[in-house]
């Protein structure tokens, strides 16, 4: 009897439709999306840290790893590709472990992000309701914000991504350019407006809307955060989050089988995606601190977070503190537009990189090979992205009912920590380990004492492992009896999932040990 060929196929049966530039408007979302809210409502974390530093600062180890990324997305255009280069370059066992925390903690994190559509949307009725005195606005948005209508935002949000993304890849991939050009746009618009407001007039217009003429100094009096004497401290404090707001940026790997020129494209993709985004960090860090002031946005964090917030239901929104400002209903719509539309169209390449891992998985015989089946017509893989689909919904589930749902965004940026050093360790090793693949395939093979590629992978795991330090110090990366169970959980469930793999494999007449000395098809 004849043995089963190593793959489930001779090609993929994707198709290259993957440009430079919407891969590029792909990770500018991927990357940013969210973090602005995010950072605003966490500036209490590290009071009067120079955020503007701190996000220079990260950039540069970034820049590490996101060379190593490139490099892999170029030598080894595959499905999965970063997951295919540890696989091969460190151990298949270890490595597949690895990526299956890191798609578990994508998975999570597409339920989460999509749960904070509602919130998102309640900001701004929220916001309209306090400046309007109007009930039924600010009722509206409290609505958005409790569970079930949360849930089936999010719940829509998904479906409708997961359908983008089913559809032929050239039409998602325009619609991902658009949607990042419109978001352009409206983000210079915000940076405009926000260049225009200083401290005196912020604050002057918060005083007269609370009625109260020391009410921003209140809200400074009443946060109770205090700024230690050291900004260095304090701006070293900052480093896990914002370490944390540069990551993502490895998704284009997934998708590099797919890339028009893929040489050209993941340059584009990846390094001069990660500069834009430092730039968008650092410039709007800098014009929010100087509109609104640090010590008011530190307090008004902390009053925030403890429940206490003066203006309820619109948290830290930078959009209403303009609105108090401009007294614009338009602006304040166009720059909810700037944070929330990297919000949505992230999602379809989120949710296309997660299904290449899957099928990555299947192609390797790990996973059932009907999860790398690919519709003819559509040339995408159908099975798969219904398995993300269900595991989003379940994770927007559990951030909607669970108590203490915020336990999972936390899990996740763990996981995300842990999940990026291996394949950072892979460097390192992969020109010795796997010296032939490395020589035939690789590009940028310059060597100094070491290669480059093993130098961006001694660096990269250096910061990263001092980060994830920095983390744990700082409490960002808490390791309690909640993580430990579910670190156990995850991860054992994916040794279930590798062994079954293993045995129907071998089943069949082919060790898998034989397919990781292979790497797959295009």
């Amino acid at each position: 009897m004849d043995k089963p060929p190593v793959f489930v196929r001779e090609a993929t049966g994707l198709v290259r439709e993957v440009g430079a530039w919407s891969s590029f408007m792909a990770v500018l979302a991927l990357v940013t999306g969210g973090v602005p809210v995010l950072w605003v409502a966490v500036m209490y974390t590290a009071p009067g840290a120079n955020w503007p530093l701190a996000f220079l600062i990260a950039v540069l180890p970034s820049f590490l790893m996101a060379g190593l990324f490139t490099i892999i997305g170029i030598s080894m255009p595959r499905s999965g590709g970063d997951y295919v280069f540890t696989t091969r370059g460190l151990n298949p066992y270890v490595g597949f472990l690895n990526y299956w925390g890191v798609a578990i903690a994508f998975v999570l994190n597409l339920g989460i992000f999509s749960f904070f559509t509602g919130t998102y949307f309640g900001y701004v009725l929220a916001g309209f309701g306090a400046f309007y005195h109007s009930v039924d606005a600010a009722n509206m948005g409290a609505f958005l914000t409790s569970p079930g209508p949360s849930f089936a935002l999010a719940a829509a949000v998904i479906i409708i991504s997961s359908v983008l993304s089913m559809i032929r890849p050239r039409y998602t991939w325009t619609m991902v350019f658009w949607a990042g050009a419109v978001s352009l746009v409206a983000t210079v618009v915000m940076f405009g407006a926000l260049a225009m407001i200083n401290q005196a007039t912020f604050s002057a217009a918060y005083n007269s809307f609370m009625s109260n003429s020391t009410a921003y100094q209140s809200v400074i009096q009443q946060g109770g955060i205090t700024p230690p004497p050291n900004t260095l401290l304090a701006t070293a404090a900052a480093l896990p989050f914002v370490w944390f707001a540069y990551t993502w940026y490895n998704l284009p790997t997934t998708w590099s089988g797919e890339m028009k020129n893929v040489k050209k494209s993941m340059p584009i993709a990846i390094i001069v995606a990660i500069a834009a985004i430092a730039v968008y960090y650092i410039v709007f860090s800098i014009l929010v601190t100087h509109a609104f002031g640090q010590p008011f946005l530190d307090n008004w964090s902390s009053l925030a977070a403890s429940g206490a917030s003066p203006v309820p239901g619109v948290g830290g929104f930078i959009p209403f503190f303009a609105f108090l400002v401009y007294n614009n209903p338009a602006l304040y719509l166009i720059m909810f537009l700037a944070l929330w539309l990297p919000i949505f169209f992230e999602f379809p390449p989120l949710i296309i990189a997660q299904t290449r891992y899957l099928f990555a998985w299947a192609f390797d015989r790990i996973l059932p090979e009907k999860i790398a089946s690919v519709n003819e017509r559509f040339h995408t893989p159908i099975v798969a992205t219904v398995i993300i689909t269900i595991g989003g919904l379940i994770a927007a589930g559990l951030m909607a009912f669970l108590p203490n749902s915020g336990e999972f965004a936390t899990l996740a940026f763990t996981m995300f920590s842990f999940g990026f050093i291996i394949p950072a360790i892979a460097a390192i090793v992969f020109p010795y380990r796997k010296r032939a693949i490395y020589e035939n395939s690789f590009v940028a093979k310059k060597k100094f004492i070491l290669p480059l590629i093993s130098w961006l992978g001694l660096g990269s795991a250096v910061y990263l492992i001092y980060s994830t330090y920095l983390a744990s110090q700082s409490g960002t990366l808490p390791i309690d009896s909640f993580s430990e169970t579910m670190y156990g959980t995850i991860y054992l469930l994916g040794a279930i999932v590798l062994v079954v793999g293993y045995l129907r494999a071998r089943s069949k007449g082919l060790p898998l040990d034989l397919v990781f000395k292979e790497i797959p098809p295009e």
